[in-house]
């Protein structure tokens, strides 16, 4: 099956920047080797943002077993110290998570011809059901904690295992599929555009000049 994937949007981690301030993208489809790369740099002005300007890149490259999808990002923490603090342990984590569910999402579709919102949805469902089991053993649990009710507390354990160990259905999107480390040096070296790209200017205010005000 040949499909386009490089339209496909693996950018979920950098939303939060992205939809209210600039990008600047530069990105080939094609080289003479078959691979494809996007770079992009990115800024924002809103000060309530969690990530502050940064930059990112894909690749697409073709293997002997199939396709290769690798991403690359870093970015300086927005919000000032609160951002900071919060950066290695909550938010850097969350984008790597986010990033990670897209490119799922992209082997789904080009392996399963499973649409990307399909997949979504399958992990909204999944993602519910699991919370509402984990709910519903609490409060059989208490129950039979309180009561002591041998059935109460069988179902609660029922429950417990089914939302937490059951295995999800092939199409729910995980994370966990993704390498979350670069298989070999020469993919973990951003592609040579990235360097020449221009830096985005957040609603006319540079970097540099947004410095010097604070």
């Amino acid at each position: 099956m040949s499909r386009d994937l490089s339209g496909f949007d693996t950018s979920s981690g950098f939303r939060f920047t992205a939809s209210r301030g600039p990008v600047r993208h530069w990105g080939h489809r094609h080289r003479s080797d078959g691979q494809a790369t996007s770079v992009l740099k990115f800024d924002t002005a809103d000060p309530l943002s969690p990530i502050g300007p940064g930059s990112g890149y894909w690749r697409y490259i073709p293997t002997e077993d199939g396709l290769r999808f690798i991403t690359g990002y870093n970015y300086q923490p927005g919000m000032r110290a609160v951002g900071r603090l919060l950066d290695s342990w909550m938010i850097r984590p969350a984008v790597g998570w986010a990033t990670a569910i897209s490119f799922d999402r992209l082997r789904l579709w080009a392996e399963s011809d499973l649409d990307p919102k399909d997949s979504r949805d399958h992990w909204l469902i999944d993602a519910a059901a699991r919370a509402g089991g984990i709910l519903a053993a609490g409060l059989l649990l208490r129950r039979a904690a309180t009561g002591r009710d041998a059935g109460a507390l069988a179902w609660g354990m029922t429950a417990t295992v089914a939302s937490c160990i059951f295995p999800a259905h092939w199409s729910v999107p995980r994370a966990g599929r993704c390498l979350r480390s670069v298989p070999d040096s020469r993919a973990a070296r951003a592609p040579s555009a990235l360097a020449g790209l221009p830096s985005p200017v957040a609603h006319g205010v540079g970097r540099q000049d947004r410095r010097r005000q604070e």
